[in-house]
């Protein structure tokens, strides 16, 4: 059996009021009228009238409830012909039967409902009356349509069998009613929209990681080979922990001159320092798909304009800082 969305949430209670038309059928009396009292000769009469009730319920899944309630079943009214009295029946019960459901939508469904009715009768003639009680079984289906989830609306067809005596009361029927109604449900859960995930925060890269080295430690003056010292620096630089964490990340070997000279010779000897280390540096077990080089000549001076006033040997001394490679890799 499909769940009933449009049902109750399980485990909540429920009430409502129906009202509509109801109708007696099925017609016998104890003065030998049986079958259908409309085709009698001695009485002609009115089954139709108007019906309706209370209800409650539990639902105990999201399809199956069981429900009880009070009908009133209307009454059915009977003249007599040929100076035979008239009167009428009336009857009225309290039900209790258990209720299933078939979810056709989120909103809406059909359902079923079998149980019985104690039922209290009562027919009036000729200015008195008796009245009889029992129970007789009861059927009925509708569908329910759900407006929110705390509030539904119904629309039902229920038959009772047999109510009345009519060894005691004079007259029994079947009656069937066809009702609308409203419930309104206790304690539903009201869905809450559901927001969109935030967006995951984009990753921040870390600052790549720096190393500066002295090119006058690193080479001669003018010079792109490795002394023995700068062999020894970058040997150090290469097994520290620093540089070691990082082996796979992308490494950018950067090559810089001071201000003197030509421009076009300063690029081609920080570019030819550059390439030697980075070479050194592959040498010692770095992959080379891992490392560019650039040569940046006089660019991006340390020194910047402290050295203006001097010349010869002081201002070489000045510029030293300029002369540097510096190893960059990129953060993890």
């Amino acid at each position: 059996m499909s769940t009933a969305f449009a049902a109750a949430d399980a485990g909540t209670w429920y009430g409502g009021a129906k009202f509509g038309w109801s109708h007696y059928s099925d017609t016998s009396a104890n003065n030998d009228f049986n079958d259908n009292m409309r085709q009698a000769t001695d009485f002609d009469t009115n089954s139709d009238n108007v019906g309706g009730g209370i209800f409650g319920g539990y639902q105990i899944n999201n399809w199956l409830a069981v429900e009880g309630g009070y009908d009133y079943l209307g009454n059915m009214q009977f003249n007599g012909n040929n100076g035979a009295a008239g009167g009428k029946m009336k009857s009225q019960g309290l039900q209790l039967s258990l209720k299933a459901s078939y979810g056709l939508s989120d909103s809406w469904d059909l359902y079923g409902r079998a149980g019985a009715m104690g039922y209290r009768a009562e027919t009036e003639a000729a200015g008195h009356s008796t009245f009889d009680t029992g129970v007789r079984p009861l059927l009925a289906v509708g569908t329910e349509y759900a407006f929110t989830p705390s509030l539904a609306g119904r629309l039902e067809y229920q038959w009772v069998s047999n109510v009345g005596n009519e060894n005691q009361i004079g007259m029994t029927a079947d009656a069937s009613s066809v009702t609308a109604g409203i419930v309104y449900r206790f304690g539903q859960n009201t869905p809450e929209p559901v927001a969109a995930p935030a967006p995951a925060p984009a990753p921040v890269a870390e600052a790549p990681k720096t190393f500066n080295l002295k090119s006058d430690v690193m080479f001669g003056y003018d010079s792109a080979t490795l002394t023995n010292e700068g062999k020894a620096a970058i040997n150090q630089l290469y097994h520290s922990p620093d540089l070691q964490s990082a082996t796979g990340n992308t490494t950018l070997v950067i090559g810089y001159s001071d201000r003197t000279g030509s421009a076009s010779y300063n690029q081609a000897l920080s570019a030819r320092r550059a390439q030697a280390v980075a070479e050194q540096l592959i040498g010692l077990g770095m992959s080379a798909e891992n490392i560019r080089t650039e040569g940046r000549g006089a660019t991006d001076s340390v020194t910047g304009n402290t050295c203006d006033n001097m010349t010869g040997s002081a201002l070489k001394n000045c510029l030293s800082p300029d002369r540097r490679v510096v190893v960059q890799i990129s953060g993890q």
